[in-house]
């Protein structure tokens, strides 16, 4: 039976989605044009605008169907009651995971091919992004309960815009604090305005991306201060803030959720949301292209498995008034997290070494980057599997072997 009552928090949900779905179908009209124009005039930015035409009309498009959710929500549709079925079958997930190497392969092969990269790059890279997350993810929520359509569409939805957008302002505004920073301590510095002046006048007439751009500033980029400046900010900063942001849809439905179990799934899927909307907007380095996209998947499982764990910790902090797991598992995502950057930037810093002149066994440092960011990745994985495996001993006998079974009692 539809209930009368009307729901306002499903109206602002398809206001959202369907303003931030205007916004990415905008910008993939823009990147089309861009892309256009360059192909005619042989430019070989045509295959990285086209590639982003491509991934800004896949997050439109996805955002459009939370829109249409959110929005038959509001009208108290019951279709939109339906729980969704988490029960992905073993040969469902080696399909998706052979679909996305095969992707990687082909697009591997074409990368650096101007002559085709610009028309089947854009195609390739919607699977290459998207099944190593869907299969991840899928392993990650495999027979738990998620809610109605509306309600997980909706943190989906979350996950692509308001949380990325609160992230983008709170990082940005780190940035802006840097930045008056350097200013502050150059003025206050006659040498070091100097140093820079010289160091503008060098760049001014060469390409930022250019061998030689690299050489000029290697030596200033790999200064002890430099990299304890990215460091801090990459492992400590960024964690700290994406980690309590990035399952902001589990947090505005807490009061919502029936279980520990529920909780994490939920915070899987605003993982998955925030992986796919980051690796998307990277995607356009079609250079890099496979090898880019090869290594988000481990990026990709780092948001997943952390922001799960915060997902079923927000429900024992609301539910059940544990705060200090709740603490506890914050302060694991962002030593998770923290690892994880330090071995990319680590990694980063070691080939800027190759431009300078300072001593190292860089390729020993890159290795030893790599291995360890491996390593993590089995472990957020691990954690993941036994951690979804541990929730479901949890759950009513009915739901152990399967998720919650479609409901039609509308949700409050």
């Amino acid at each position: 039976m539809k209930s009368s009552r009307v729901h306002y928090a499903s109206l602002m949900s398809s206001l959202l989605f369907a303003i931030s779905a205007l916004i990415f179908f905008a910008a993939g009209f823009i990147l089309g044009l861009s892309a256009l124009i360059a192909l005619l005039q042989g430019n070989r930015a045509a295959a990285q605008a086209s590639v982003l035409f491509g991934a800004m009309s896949f997050l439109g498009s996805i955002l459009l169907i939370a829109t249409v959710v959110a929005f038959m929500k509001y009208q108290n549709k019951p279709a939109v009651e339906v729980s969704v079925p988490t029960s992905a079958s073993i040969w469902q997930i080696g399909a998706g995971a052979i679909g996305a190497g095969l992707a990687l392969l082909l697009g591997g092969l074409i990368q650096d091919n101007n002559n085709i990269n610009w028309l089947f790059l854009p195609v390739l890279t919607i699977p290459a992004v998207t099944l190593p997350i869907w299969v991840v993810t899928g392993m990650g929520v495999k027979n738990l309960p998620l809610d109605s359509r509306w309600r997980t569409w909706s943190i989906l939805g979350i996950s692509l815009t308001l949380a990325p957008f609160i992230l983008f302002v709170l990082e940005f505004l780190i940035v802006v604090f840097i930045v008056l920073f350097v200013v502050i301590y150059a003025l206050a510095s006659p040498e070091l305005m100097v140093e820079f002046q010289r160091l503008s006048s060098q760049l001014m007439f060469i390409d930022p991306e250019s061998e030689a751009a690299m050489q000029i500033l290697a030596p200033y980029l790999t200064r002890p201060g430099v990299v304890f400046v990215f460091l801090t900010v990459f492992s400590v900063f960024i964690p700290v803030i994406e980690e309590l942001i990035k399952p902001l849809g589990v947090w505005l439905f807490a009061g919502k959720l029936n279980s520990t179990a529920q909780g994490f799934a939920f915070g899987a899927l605003s993982g998955a949301g925030f992986a796919l909307i980051e690796t998307f907007n990277v995607s356009g380095q079609t250079a890099e292209w496979s090898g880019l996209l090869f290594s988000r998947i481990g990026t990709g499982t780092l948001h997943i498995t952390t922001s799960a764990l915060m997902g079923g910790a927000i429900f024992t902090a609301w539910h059940e008034r544990r705060y200090l797991r709740l603490i506890g598992t914050y302060l694991l995502a962002i030593l998770l997290h923290g690892l994880w950057n330090a071995g990319a930037v680590a990694y980063s810093f070691s080939a800027l070494l190759t431009f300078s002149e300072q001593p190292g066994d860089h390729e020993t440092m890159q290795l030893i980057a790599t291995s360890g960011m491996i390593v993590l990745v089995i472990v957020l994985f691990a954690i993941l599997i036994t951690s979804n495996q541990r929730l479901r001993k949890t759950l009513p006998v009915e739901h152990q072997n399967d998720s919650l079974p479609a409901g039609n009692e509308p949700s409050p």
